[in-house]
């Protein structure tokens, strides 16, 4: 506005200077647009207006078209004295405006320092307040195990001092990742209630935790932070959050928040952040003092029980020095020695026990000089305690040794152990003892299935001749099927009984070699037919035509399917139906047998118990079923050898059981199997000739009697030596020996007979009532062909020689059979 008003001032008295008559006086004018001038902002503006008016008085003199009432150079020298005093005026006015600026400068800097002082004095003053509310703080922090409990009163004096009416702190809980409110200022009741527990990253407290980071917001009212809805409710403008941490550990949160005003100082805000870092200091301390008042106390109790355990101690404990002297002894070790634990300490081991020094003395100078422990030393000794009784120790040295690992001493324990080597000695012969049972355990059952055999040979055989030749008489018959049954039943019961006690003590041997164990079941299967029909069952096969190799004993695995048929038909009521299934187990490289029966099932309890040894599932009184339970604890063990598992399944009492056993498949014995080959045939004239030697008369005659009735030419032998002359006479293709001969005995005639020119090639076949495998591989071993056990079944003899006729080409009545497993 001044620059308007000046330039229409100097226009308009230019204006006036080129119409007035009397333009002399005009040009005076100019000095009140110069002295506005002077007050314009810039400073040239007064100079530069001056020059803009001399110019134009002097123009005005050039181009006034007035008529003057004095003479030119009158009007030039007036105008010419006003321009001076209007530059001398301006000079005047510009030095005068400097000196006014430079004293208002000075004036207006005199007002800033002295706002400046007042200022640093108020802040100066603000600070010593902080700092006097800090130190008070840290003095009743530093001498409070309960900081928490300090906040409260702390916080009714920050709040006058900042002028903040609420604050909250939070502590971590027992639960992980949330917050307890221990204190709070300016809650009600309700919010106290209502906010008392907070999850990490929940509201803003839970947020500042999650972070572990303070957390600033101001105008909270016009925020859209998450988690401020519950402070904008009642109002709150400004909020300061800081965690506490101690070790890079959150402990807790302390925040401040007022109504009041929409920010806080960075002062302020510091005097919050290091009130928070002293309190999370004093927490972290009191933890640590907390801890540490714990652990002197567990110390203290585990010193007293120590000591306690060390002085009570049972077992002798003492603490030698590197000169073997007692540093601490127990009670226990002193009584031993036979003196108080005073008598001990600053003496040495032998002054106190001379009669150690020769036994212990090298120990423990090795302990001493090389730091190494030595345990559990044997000694037998007399002790001062108890003189003239020999007693036995066992003590054992650890070194003691500083933090460079230099052997300060050495720590002692010594036990009495006279009772337990007394019981280890009578332990030691009672094994003796029960070894030398267990042997002669052996010994009477291998004798008793010889026994029991032996005359089961001769009536087996007997029923066979007599089953050939007793015609068509339904009542023979009949009477004969029954012998037959009860004679393999006790043979079975016999073979398992033994077989049992073979598998617990360890000594049964396989002898496994590649056997297809489909072609096994196949047969055991097609051998049971005759069985299961006999019993009035059905019994039906599902087996895959190719081979499924494992590595096993074929006899063995003829056994363990036998026996899991055996128990099928027993326990099946005539029309009911007996499946046998083969199933593979590409994930496991397994395969499963399973035999199935709709007999009597089983409840829960006998399935847990089924393989045990003598486990019954007929508990009648009249036992109409039979058998010692063994049949199936054979399998068990059996299986378990051949690596596989056994497992039952039943759908209760009434409702038929399965039984699965599941065996290891081997692709290197299906590489393995030997191809099949037909044995070299050699020829003969007429049936074959059997040369059986036997000393029980029984067992030969009837023997005899039957191989002549099957069409064989047969000859009887009741010694060794008898038998070594009739079969040079006879030159036999098959002999049937005894082993337990009285004079001679089987495996010296088979050694004989092999000796000689006319019986080498014979087939040889031991007849006895041991079935151990010793027996077996000492039968072998002799130059037997096959080993058979008492009493042969006539029909698995039958396909023995039936196998052999083959080899000759010779075929006697009977229809050829395939050929022959080795007996079981």
């Amino acid at each position: 506005m001044r620059p308007l008003v000046v330039g229409a001032l100097v226009v308009g008295i230019f204006l006036l200077d080129l119409a007035a008559p009397l333009g002399i006086s005009i040009p005076l004018g100019y000095v009140v647009p110069a002295c506005l001038a002077l007050w314009l902002p810039w400073r040239g503006a007064a100079l530069f207006v001056v020059g803009v008016c001399t110019l134009l008085t002097a123009l005005g003199f050039s181009l006034s078209p007035n008529t003057y009432d004095v003479p030119p150079w009158v009007d030039a020298t007036m105008r010419i004295s006003t321009m001076a005093v209007l530059w001398l005026s301006a000079a005047f006015g510009v030095q005068w405006r400097r000196a006014a600026e430079r004293m208002g400068e000075a004036a207006a800097q005199s007002a800033r320092e002295a706002a400046e002082r007042k200022r640093i004095q108020e802040a100066l003053e603000a600070q010593n307040s902080h700092l006097r509310l800090l130190a008070k703080a840290a003095g009743r922090l530093v001498l409070s195990d309960e900081p928490v409990e300090l906040l409260e009163p702390l916080f009714a004096e920050l709040g006058a001092e900042l002028d903040v009416e609420l604050y909250f702190n939070y502590m971590t809980g027992p639960m992980p990742r949330m917050l307890e409110l221990e204190s709070s200022g300016g809650l009600t009741a309700g919010q106290r209630k209502r906010y008392h527990f907070l999850e990490f990253g929940e509201f803003l407290c839970g947020t500042v935790a999650e972070s572990g980071k303070p957390l600033i917001l101001e105008d909270l009212q016009h925020s859209t932070y998450p988690g401020a809805g519950p402070l904008k409710g009642v109002g709150v403008q400004v909020y300061a959050g800081f965690p506490l941490v101690a070790h890079g550990r959150v402990l807790g949160t302390l925040a401040f928040a007022t109504s009041r005003r929409t920010q806080y100082t960075d002062d302020e805000l510091r005097l919050m952040r290091t009130l928070s870092d002293q309190v999370a200091a004093v927490i972290d301390r009191g933890e640590l003092v907390r801890k540490l008042k714990e652990s002197e106390r567990a110390a203290q109790r585990h010193l007293a029980e120590f000591q306690s355990v060390y002085k009570n101690s049972p077992a002798g404990l003492c603490v030698l020095d590197t000169e073997c002297r007692y540093v601490n002894i127990n009670e226990t070790l002193a009584r031993y020695n036979g003196a108080p634990v005073a008598a001990h300490i600053g003496r040495t081991l032998w002054e106190m026990v001379p009669g150690t020094a020769g036994p212990i003395e090298a120990v423990l100078r090795h302990v001493l000089e090389t730091g190494e422990s030595s345990m559990d030393n044997e000694y037998r000794m007399e002790t001062a305690g108890q003189p003239g009784t020999l007693r036995d120790w066992i003590a054992s040295f650890v070194p003691i040794k500083d933090a460079s690992g230099v052997v300060q001493g050495v720590n002692v324990t010594v036990q009495e152990v006279t009772r337990l080597k007394q019981i280890e000695r009578a332990l030691r012969e009672a094994g003796l003892a029960l070894r030398e049972a267990d042997r002669r355990k052996d010994e009477f059952l291998a004798m008793l299935g010889h026994e029991l055999r032996n005359p089961l040979a001769p009536i087996r055989t007997a029923v066979k001749v007599l089953d050939m030749q007793a015609g068509r008489s339904p009542e023979a018959r009949q009477t004969l099927a029954m012998i037959e049954r009860q004679v393999a039943h006790m043979a079975r019961m016999i073979d398992d009984l033994l077989d049992v006690s073979r598998i617990s003590r360890g000594k049964l041997e396989l002898r496994k070699e590649p056997c297809d164990v489909a072609q096994i079941v196949r047969d055991v299967a097609h051998d049971y037919e005759s069985i299961v029909s006999g019993n009035g069952l059905t019994l039906s096969v599902s087996l895959p035509e190719e081979p499924r190799w494992v590595e096993g004993d074929p006899t063995r695995l003829s056994q363990v399917v036998g026996n899991l048929l055996h128990n099928a038909i027993k326990f099946t009521d005539p029309g009911g139906q007996i499946h046998v299934q083969m199933n593979d187990d590409t994930e496991t490289n397994e395969v499963s047998i399973m035999v199935s029966d709709t007999g009597i099932g089983m409840d829960a309890p006998m399935l847990g118990r089924l393989f045990e040894t003598f486990s019954q599932a007929d508990r009648s009184l009249d036992r109409s079923r039979g058998g010692l339970g063994l049949g199936l604890a054979v399998v068990k063990g059996l299986v378990e050898l051949h690596g596989g598992t056994v497992e039952a399944h039943s759908a209760g009492l009434g409702k038929g059981s399965t039984l699965r056993v599941r065996l290891p498949l081997s692709a290197e014995a299906a590489l393995g199997a030997p191809p099949p080959s037909a044995p070299l045939p050699r020829q003969t004239d007429g049936p074959l000739r059997i040369l059986v030697i036997e000393d029980n008369r029984d067992t030969a005659d009837i023997l005899r009697n039957l191989l002549v009735l099957l069409g064989y030419r047969a000859e009887v032998a009741y010694t060794g030596p008898d038998g070594i002359e009739a079969a040079k006479r006879l030159r036999p293709d098959v002999v049937l020996c005894d082993l337990g001969l009285p004079d001679m005995d089987g495996f010296a005639v088979a050694r004989a007979l092999r000796a000689m020119s006319v019986t080498a090639t014979s087939y040889l076949i031991a007849q006895t009532g041991y079935g151990g495998a010793e027996d077996r591989r000492r039968t072998l071993a002799a130059g037997f062909d096959v080993h058979m056990t008492k009493p042969i079944d006539p029909a698995e003899l039958e396909r023995v020689l039936s196998s052999v006729a083959e080899m000759r080409h010779e075929r006697p009545r009977a229809a050829p059979r395939r050929q022959a497993r080795r007996s079981a």
